[in-house]
């Protein structure tokens, strides 16, 4: 579901990503809510699949990856193995910036942060996950400048596939966080 940015931005100012976001024209905050603790959600974004969660999502991220090395938008931007959750290692595509883990956790938020720039765009991702008494609220926040009138076409045009992805990502971290 998405859900208005000032109002996430409000609410937890201290994220990693509220930084980042405050400062970039484009926010875009989906949340859901699991019926598990924040330790059960942490251990679903750790899977490998959850960037691209189904087939068809994949299949379409491969041609997005084939239309960026043609135009060149992604010139050294690379899809690595799986690494675990550390700054500094790579998360698909995204580099790991900030990592607030179960252990390091303050303030009950636990969040992982990622960042990934192209000739289009600079932008920052967050998974932060909430406490919500005997569940959580798993939110994923994207912040993100576009460069130029073709990064503006560009985010016009995968808003759609953006949104979608984005849910089903919550959606698959729903189902392995709840079937834990």
């Amino acid at each position: 579901m998405l859900m208005d940015a000032a109002e996430f931005l409000h609410s937890w100012p201290e994220c990693w990503i509220s930084a980042r976001a405050a400062a970039l024209p484009v926010v875009n905050v989906h949340v859901t809510q699991i019926s598990a603790p924040p330790e059960r959600v942490w251990q679903a974004l750790e899977s490998e699949t959850l960037i691209a969660p189904r087939a068809g999502w994949r299949a379409l991220l491969a041609l997005r990856e084939a239309i960026g090395k043609m135009a060149g938008w992604d010139k050294g931007l690379q899809v690595h193995a799986h690494q675990p959750l550390a700054p500094e290692n790579f998360y698909s595509f995204f580099r790991i910036e900030h990592v607030a883990a179960p252990a390091q956790a303050r303030g009950g938020l636990l969040e992982l942060g990622l960042s990934v720039e192209n000739k289009l765009t600079r932008a920052f991702v967050s998974f932060v996950v909430e406490r919500a008494g005997h569940s959580s609220h798993l939110f994923n926040v994207t912040a993100a400048e576009f460069f130029g009138i073709t990064g503006r076409m560009y985010w016009r045009v995968i808003r759609p596939f953006h949104d979608g992805i984005t849910e089903a990502m919550l959606d698959e971290a729903r189902r392995r966080a709840e079937r834990r």
